[in-house]
């Protein structure tokens, strides 16, 4: 956001811009904003735009299925790091589109197809997330700094059994071995 226009949100977009406020904090406010836009509130909307680089004080990590149908054939890893994006494209699991927009600015994605049923996935890459953005159909995907690593991985489960699996920092460091840290700093 080049400035702020209007007046009347200055300190809740000033607070939104500093990254010290929760994801719980930050989805409340959202609903707030977008609830005042519908009421006719035109100046709700330069909340909702600094929401799109809102970088919580929370982290997580999305482990993000790239396999439509677990067809390897149709992996889309590729193209999305190509065009440096990441999407979910299957609004009728919506508690998966609803996982998917609970991911922030800085959050980490790491790409992952099920490796071993219900023991072990492997991971083709990972990068963060740079902006949020949405296309024409005004369907919100992911701006990625994808990195330019390419060494596979494969590490435990996790429960990572959907294609949207969110994780905290903290539950990714209890569980995860240290060749996934490694593997991340590669």
């Amino acid at each position: 956001m080049s400035g702020i226009e209007n007046a009347k949100y200055a300190k809740v977009i000033t607070r939104i811009q500093s990254g010290t406020m929760s994801r719980a904090e930050l989805s409340k406010l959202k609903r707030n904003a977008e609830e005042k836009l519908k009421q006719g509130d035109a100046a709700a909307q330069q909340v909702l735009d600094a929401m799109d680089v809102a970088v919580p004080d929370d982290a997580y990590i999305l482990f993000m299925g790239f396999c439509p149908a677990a067809d390897f054939n149709g992996r889309l890893d590729i193209e999305w790091k190509e065009k440096g994006i990441c999407r979910f494209d299957w609004p009728e699991s919506a508690h998966q589109q609803e996982r998917f927009e609970s991911i922030c600015k800085g959050d980490l994605v790491v790409l992952k197809k099920r490796e071993k049923f219900g023991k072990t996935m492997k991971l083709y890459g990972h990068g963060r997330v740079s902006a949020l953005a949405t296309d024409e159909n005004n369907v919100r995907f992911l701006q990625m700094e994808w990195s330019a690593q390419s060494d596979e991985i494969e590490v435990p489960l996790l429960g990572c059994n959907s294609t949207v699996d969110i994780r905290t920092m903290d539950v990714v460091e209890a569980e995860m071995p240290a060749e996934f840290f490694q593997w991340l700093q590669g």
